[in-house]
């Protein structure tokens, strides 16, 4: 597995206090393209801390008093930015500690970015399985008959990743998914009298360091007709009522589309509103499925700003609507590419000799 760059995979733990996650524990391996490793583990104490909930101590082994005597979130990163030092892609298991870090970094009003490129590599390891559950850092452990020496440790289980890293070739897979492809996906629908309005809208583009190009655009429109039928159901409570069930029948035109829409994602990365749930019900009524690939959310990259759908769709013709979206891309075009960076999925160019 030869490469340049360093890698560094860490994990965090963190407790709930006042309602907000706050990181207790912070642990990474770091590999040096030469193969040498360096460790760094360090406890944080939250801001205006006083005692750790007893489950999480049960969990961790992390005490209360020793997170008294802990330094502050604000100085624990500013020791692990000085450790990681530089030229190194971050590698984490799952979404979670790239959220709660970034949320701290912005509580304490801190540039985070010496956090990217970072790659959840649970992510990653599910597109390249074609897994639909998440498989927990233990139960892959296991799987790959690999042992860890704690769990629920910050370090430990950054071990961990780094061993299911090197028994899985992560390099391989990682560089495998990087692309320039990306499918703008959007789907709409609303509940009339006696039809759904269903929008099925995607925009083909590939993603360049500077610029958005779009090659290929298509939208399709449909009113579903339904019908609404009753059937009897009992509560927890022992007690019957009446359960309203619609019943749609399948378009082969949608169905089409929707075929279509699975065999552009394949391999591509896929931003849309809010996840795939909004199209995952008109794929299965429609006997289709969709592509596990990386997906991106504009609900996530508009962290200060909404965006309304429903807007974009309030136009006279299909022509407006998709001029709308062209707008929509051209407008946010550098929020896409900075989170391409961010999650390291550019390609290697290939320098002509």
């Amino acid at each position: 597995m030869t490469r340049e760059t360093t890698y560094i995979f860490i994990d965090i733990e963190a407790a709930l206090i006042r309602g907000r996650q706050y990181i207790i524990e912070i642990g990474a391996v770091k590999w040096l393209p030469n193969g040498m490793q360096e460790t760094f583990t360090q406890l944080v104490q939250p801001h205006k801390f006083k005692k750790l909930n007893y489950h999480i101590q049960k969990l961790t082994g992390i005490t209360t008093e020793e997170l008294l005597t802990a330094p502050s979130f604000k100085e624990a990163i500013q020791k692990f930015q000085q450790w990681c030092d530089q030229d190194y892609v971050l590698f984490t298991f799952g979404e979670f500690d790239r959220k709660v870090l970034e949320e701290e970094m912005e509580r304490n009003r801190l540039r985070s970015d010496f956090l990217f490129p970072m790659v959840d590599y649970q992510q990653k390891y599910m597109i390249a399985h074609g897994l639909r559950e998440q498989p927990s850092l233990q139960k892959l452990m296991a799987e790959l008959n690999l042992e860890a020496s704690t769990q629920h440790r910050a370090l430990a289980d950054a071990e961990s990743l780094q061993q299911i890293f090197v028994k899985t070739n992560g390099k391989a897979l990682m560089e495998g998914q990087q692309t320039n492809d990306m499918l703008m996906l959007f789907t709409y629908s609303r509940q009339l009298e006696t039809t759904f309005d269903i929008i099925v809208s995607y925009v083909s583009c590939k993603v360049q360091q500077d610029c958005i190009e779009i090659v290929e655009q298509m939208t399709h429109r449909e009113h579903l007709p339904f019908s609404i039928q009753e059937k009897e159901q009992v509560s927890a409570e022992g007690e019957s009522y009446m359960k309203q069930i619609i019943k749609m029948q399948p378009s082969h035109k949608l169905q089409k589309t929707l075929q279509v829409v699975s065999a552009q994602s394949v391999g591509k990365v896929i931003l849309t509103y809010a996840g795939l749930k909004s199209i995952s019900k008109w794929m299965r009524l429609h006997q289709c499925t969709m592509p596990k690939t990386e997906n991106m959310k504009w609900q996530s990259l508009l962290k200060e700003e909404e965006l309304a759908i429903e807007k974009l769709i309030e136009v006279p013709t299909v022509k407006a609507y998709e001029e709308n979206i062209c707008q929509l891309l051209k407008k946010y075009e550098y929020v896409i590419i900075e989170e391409y960076r961010k999650r390291n999925l550019f390609p290697k160019e290939v320098v002509g000799i």
